[in-house]
């Protein structure tokens, strides 16, 4: 008995052919949390398909913090390649107070009363540490404790507090986070812990910083006096943020869909879209974006995801996120390793289909109306026309290369650059292999040697039509000016 032919997908889950055979990475990146299950797996986790090493200034010490990333410039050294590290700095988290025996139960329909305190809250009582919210709280507002698992709404104020009603009740214990959805609470961004979290940040001379609990431009604008040289990225998991984000796009480099202190402040039903319009407009701006928060979750105890898990990551590639994230599942989980291989795996399973493909565009940004811009616009409408697989971009600051990104080209962006830390800021972005370069003198001979080198190195091949991106003169930032067609091998002739 002969065996089966497997049946032909529809046309929509087929991916356009692809020549000559050359295996590319996802053209989404897999951002991954290094902890204590995968500090001494960097090697693995790179081979894995991660682009971003992510440090969560939250946990740990600074030494933990400069042995990680120490360990990972090593063997980004040794394998030859770029990987960017983003750290989150903790921000004001909100936090209750302590409890006899550590926990307490609400019950629904429960009275209990609100202070102020950083003590043993007695019974009845519920205390807050963190100052400002008597002045703010209000009547019928909501209070979400331990990350949402229990929901108070605010029914009475006296001069010392205020006294809510548990409307969903649950178990919560010491310094479990509170969220006030409703409260225009005046936070500090960034605290006095986030400051000398910066000079650790800015002394490693880390890539991406990003800023939790963020409200305004003007707290991200704050941070970036502190790290100049590093990429900002906005933390959005405040409601409060929603509601000020162009001026957020504006200030921020990228931003982090920080979903689960987000779809603490948001009804859950409302989750999906905001997450959808934020990439979307986050794209339109010229940001990049992650996507963040429990995408493989059962991978910190499983070896395999869920199905649910497996089309939220997917979907999220269909969104346009330039990276996705793994927070739990690779620093403390059982699986890291496996972990970003599921994540790589998935995000080029949906690549490679057609539906991909056939996305819209965004079209091009008339608030940037530039020769780089308008240049990046016809490398990407030319790679699609001729059905090209390569774009191969010379980037002095990385600008270019964002651009091109943001078209979200066919094509893989392949981009070459002398400077270590624009190698390092373009990790991020969505369809983009970035790789040290050195300049020449003529725009002719920086052709001829990117040619020789991407065939050494495998990723062109004789005679592969591509799309070349320049500027002249060569070596000067932000004079993108020059795109040429090319065959590879043949002769470069610009006159």
């Amino acid at each position: 008995m002969e065996p089966s032919t497997p049946p032909e997908l529809p046309r929509e889950l087929r991916g356009p052919a692809t020549g000559g055979g050359i295996e590319r990475y996802a053209h989404t990146k897999v951002v991954a949390t290094i902890g204590p299950a995968s500090e001494d797996l960097l090697d693995e986790l790179v081979d894995a398909g991660m682009s971003v090493a992510r440090i969560n200034f939250s946990h740990e010490s600074h030494d933990d913090h400069r042995r990680r990333i120490g360990k990972l410039r090593r063997v980004c050294e040794e394998k030859g390649v770029h990987v960017g590290v983003l750290v989150d700095i903790k921000g004001p988290k909100l936090r209750l107070g302590r409890f006899p025996g550590g926990r307490v139960r609400l019950r629904k329909d429960e009275r209990y009363f609100l202070g102020q305190g950083d003590g043993e809250a007695v019974e009845g009582e519920i205390l807050f540490d963190f100052p400002g919210f008597h002045e703010t709280l209000d009547l019928g507002h909501r209070v979400f404790l331990a990350d949402g698992a229990v929901e108070l709404r605010v029914e009475e104020k006296t001069a010392r507090g205020f006294f809510a009603r548990v409307e969903r009740g649950g178990a919560i214990g010491d310094r479990k986070g509170v969220h006030l959805p409703d409260t225009p609470l005046e936070l500090a961004v960034p605290t006095e812990e986030d400051l000398v979290d910066l000079e650790l940040a800015r002394e490693l001379e880390v890539d991406m910083v990003g800023v939790s609990f963020v409200a305004n431009a003007t707290e991200l604008a704050r941070v970036r006096e502190h790290v100049p040289d590093a990429f900002i990225v906005a933390k959005i998991e405040r409601a409060i943020a929603l509601r000020n984000l162009d001026g957020i796009f504006e200030e921020a480099d990228g931003i982090m869909v920080a979903r689960g202190d987000l779809g603490v402040e948001l009804e859950l039903e409302q989750l999906p879209m905001v997450q959808k319009t934020l990439l979307q407009n986050a794209l339109r701006a010229g940001k990049f974006t992650i996507t963040a928060t429990e995408m493989l979750e059962s991978m910190v105890h499983s070896s395999r995801p869920t199905r649910a898990e497996v089309a939220d990551v997917a979907n999220a590639v269909l969104d346009g996120t330039d990276a996705v994230m793994l927070s739990a599942e690779t620093a403390v989980g059982e699986y890291p390793v496996l972990a970003v291989e599921t994540m790589h795996r998935i995000a080029r399973a949906v690549e490679t289909s057609q539906r991909y493909h056939d996305l819209p565009r965004i079209g091009f940004r008339v608030s940037e109306p530039t020769f780089s811009n308008a240049t990046a616009l016809a490398a990407a409408e030319a790679a699609v026309a001729l059905g090209l697989s390569k774009i191969i971009c010379f980037t002095e600051t990385g600008n270019t290369v964002r651009l091109i990104s943001r078209y979200r080209p066919a094509a893989e962006v392949i981009a070459l650059t002398p400077h270590r830390r624009t190698l390092s800021h373009m990790t991020v972005l969505a369809h983009v292999r970035p790789a040290w370069f050195p300049r020449s003198d003529t725009l002719e001979e920086m052709l001829e040697s990117a040619s020789r080198l991407l065939l050494e190195r495998g990723w062109v091949e004789e005679g592969e039509e591509v799309v070349f991106v320049a500027g002249v003169p060569p070596g000067v930032a932000r004079t993108t000016n020059v795109m040429k067609l090319h065959r590879i091998g043949e002769p470069v002739k610009l006159a």
